[in-house]
């Protein structure tokens, strides 16, 4: 099934959250309820979260995680407290297409898709697992996710996704004996005000998941060449290649045809001006002085949100193994449209 492929069944819930918000939170809180399975694909993994997945093997939940072949930044000390806890872990990824995914299915039907890893710089969790308002604002990355409950066709494409990610991993190299630790989170803020996640309910037909190296890469360009009206993205950079510049000629495109089109960058020290400002789409720069560094790679696109894990790089949108969830929800869009407008209006001007 390729991407872009619509899921016919009932209707769904959908959470959308956001991270620093309420993303860790809602996450961690689905990893510890699990009650029978966990398969996840993530580039990263940290001790923040790796004792989630061990306490879940430990209690006879059947789990499964596939990490990116790099060591660093808590990967290798997952690797050693699964294998402590009887946990499955492997690697996948060499050379240009690195394992970049941020993929979970819980209980073979709970399915999280989003633009963060499992590390506290992308995903801390509020105290007592309390929600914003009722929580303290917590400092972390900008992120986006969409958790989808009830909708067995996109639970099913996920599992067969991730199974086919596990079978073709390999063991961590026996290198990784040696645990190195997570990163400190550096150069984020802590975004104001933060928000409770939102809860509404979706047409399984209007959900679709793309996975691997070019579905990704579809489904966003899908989303911004059918706007007639908005078409709001955030991505950390934008590095010139042919598939990055199919995006960015699909946002000119939609921008001469009378959409506002808008493109909000992560952090000043990864802005390119001067290709950008060639095409006229309005640009701006998150300051992490002001809220937060921004790791989300997300579109608004009319009522349509695509949340992925992909960079607007070559790599990311043609070599890497990615994933991405669509969903034309009105209530979704507007959601992650109003955090989009929050960043946009405490960030700074291109530089060329």
């Amino acid at each position: 099934m390729g991407a872009g492929a619509p899921y016919t069944d009932r209707v769904a819930s959908l959470t959308c959250a956001l991270g620093p918000d309420s993303a860790g939170t809602v996450l961690s809180d689905l990893l510890r309820r699990a009650q029978h399975s966990i398969d996840c694909a993530m580039y990263e993994v940290g001790p923040s979260y790796s004792w989630l997945f061990s306490s879940a093997a430990r209690r006879g939940c059947r789990v499964r995680l596939v990490l990116d072949d790099h060591a660093g930044d808590g990967n290798s000390d997952t690797v050693a407290r699964l294998a402590e806890a009887g946990a499955g872990c492997r690697v996948l990824g060499s050379g240009r297409a690195v394992f970049h995914p941020k993929l979970i299915v819980v209980d073979g039907e709970t399915v999280a898709a989003g633009t963060g890893n499992l590390v506290w710089r992308d995903a801390p969790r509020g105290h007592g697992w309390r929600l914003p308002p009722d929580a303290p604002p917590l400092k972390g990355t900008r992120e986006w996710w969409i958790v989808i409950r009830d909708s067995p066709r996109l639970a099913r494409r996920a599992a067969l996704l991730l199974d086919t990610a596990w079978q073709l991993a390999a063991p961590p190299p026996k290198a990784w004996r040696t645990a190195l630790p997570e990163r400190e989170p550096a150069r984020v803020g802590t975004p104001l005000p933060q928000v409770a996640p939102l809860v509404t309910r979706v047409a399984g037909r209007r959900l679709s998941l793309g996975f691997g190296r070019t579905e990704v890469r579809a489904l966003e360009l899908a989303a911004v060449s059918a706007a007639r009206r908005r078409v709001l993205v955030t991505v950390p950079y934008v590095r010139s290649s042919w598939e990055v510049r199919c995006m960015v000629e699909a946002l000119a495109a939609a921008r001469r045809r009378g959409v506002r089109t808008a493109l909000l960058l992560g952090a000043p020290a990864e802005a390119r001006g001067r290709p950008l400002r060639a095409t006229g789409v309005e640009t701006r720069v998150m300051d992490p002085a002001r809220s937060t560094r921004g790791h989300a790679k997300g579109i608004v696109a009319d009522d349509t949100a695509v949340v992925a894990s992909a960079n607007w790089s070559g790599a990311g949108l043609g070599a890497n193994w990615e994933a991405a969830l669509q969903t034309r929800s009105a209530r979704a869009a507007d959601y992650f449209a109003a955090a989009w407008e929050r960043d946009w209006a405490v960030s700074g001007p291109l530089e060329v």
